[in-house]
């Protein structure tokens, strides 16, 4: 991304880490651009109507992750047996059914914000997983840049 003449680079967010230029969104005095996996899409400050960011938690995956965890447990406990000669293949099952379930349920908790661009040829998002402060940060700096 090159910057035309007389703009300047006010604020930018990093998608995936500050490692990782391919996906960047930066915030001039003259437009937002938003460069995401091979393109980039760039938005003149004038078009903008609104930024938002929508966080939601994934309640599907979360209950999900706690039903297959569950299961899990029940393999644990039912591995065990009278006298405890329980069949090692329920107990690794359990294992790996509670470690699945666990790790579902974590991704549904953490959840996903959206970064949303309104403007007037539609709405556009950018999805985050998990709550991200910088990028609350950097949407408070576009609309400071708006009004």
């Amino acid at each position: 991304m090159k910057l035309g003449e007389g703009e300047e680079k006010i604020a930018e967010y990093y998608f995936k880490g500050p490692n990782d230029v391919a996906n960047v969104s930066v915030l001039t005095n003259r437009r937002l651009v938003v460069v995401y996996r091979n393109a980039e899409e760039s938005y003149p400050l004038s078009k903008i109507i609104a930024v938002k960011i929508i966080f939601n938690r994934s309640w599907g995956l979360l209950i999900v992750g706690a039903i297959i965890a569950l299961i899990g447990i029940i393999g644990l406990l039912s591995g065990n047996g009278e006298g405890g000669n329980g069949e090692g293949g329920n107990v690794v099952a359990g294992i790996v059914f509670l470690a699945i379930g666990v790790g579902l349920a974590y991704l549904g908790w953490k959840g996903k914000t959206h970064l949303l661009i309104k403007h007037m040829g539609g709405d556009k998002y950018y999805r985050v997983r998990g709550k991200d402060q910088k990028l609350i940060e950097f949407m408070d700096a576009v609309n400071n840049q708006l009004s």
